[in-house]
C-alpha cells in the first residue's frame, strides 16, 4: 500500500510540474524528487518530499500542492501517462540517468526565484532550469 502511495505522489509531481514537457521533462522532475529523498534536509519519502510544506500553505516545495491545481480535473490521457511512467520508474523499468546532474531544485524559465543565485545551475530541460547545491568547501589546515 505504501508503494502505491509513493508511486501516486511521484506521478502527481510529474503530472502537475511537467505534463507539457514530454517524457524527458517528467523524468527530470522525478530525478529531483529522488535526489531530495536521498539528500539530508529533506523528508526520506517521495510523498514527504512532494508535499513538504503543503500543510503550511505558504512553504510549498512544489507549487501545485498549495495553489489549487490539485482541485482541478486532470487530463485523463496525461494523467494515465504520468502514472504509467511513475510506475516504470519505481519498478526500475525506466532507469533515471541523472540528466539533471544531481539537481535538487528547478524552476520554470519565466520566473527568477531569489534562491537561484545561491545554487549551481546544471541544465535546462524544456521550460525548466535545474540546480544543485554548491559544493561544500573543505577547510584546509594552516
Amino acid at each position: 500500500m505504501q508503494l502505491l502511495a509513493e508511486q501516486r505522489c511521484l506521478a502527481e509531481a510529474m503530472y502537475y510540474e511537467a505534463r507539457g514537457e514530454g517524457i524527458r521533462g517528467q523524468e527530470a522532475v522525478a530525478e529531483v524528487v529522488f535526489h531530495r529523498v536521498r539528500s539530508a534536509g529533506y523528508p526520506g519519502t517521495i510523498c514527504g518530499v512532494v508535499f513538504e510544506g503543503a500543510e503550511l500553505r505558504h512553504a510549498c516545495q512544489f507549487s501545485f500542492t498549495c495553489n489549487g491545481d490539485m482541485d482541478r480535473t486532470k487530463d485523463p490521457r496525461a494523467w494515465a501517462e504520468a502514472r504509467l511512467l511513475a510506475a516504470k520508474i519505481m519498478e526500475g523499468a525506466v532507469p533515471l540517468s541523472d540528466m539533471t546532474e544531481h539537481a535538487i531544485s528547478y524552476h520554470a524559465t519565466d520566473v527568477d526565484p531569489a534562491w537561484a543565485g545561491q545554487m549551481v545551475r546544471t541544465v535546462q530541460i524544456g521550460n525548466h532550469i535545474f540546480y544543485r547545491e554548491p559544493a561544500r568547501s573543505r577547510s584546509r589546515g594552516a
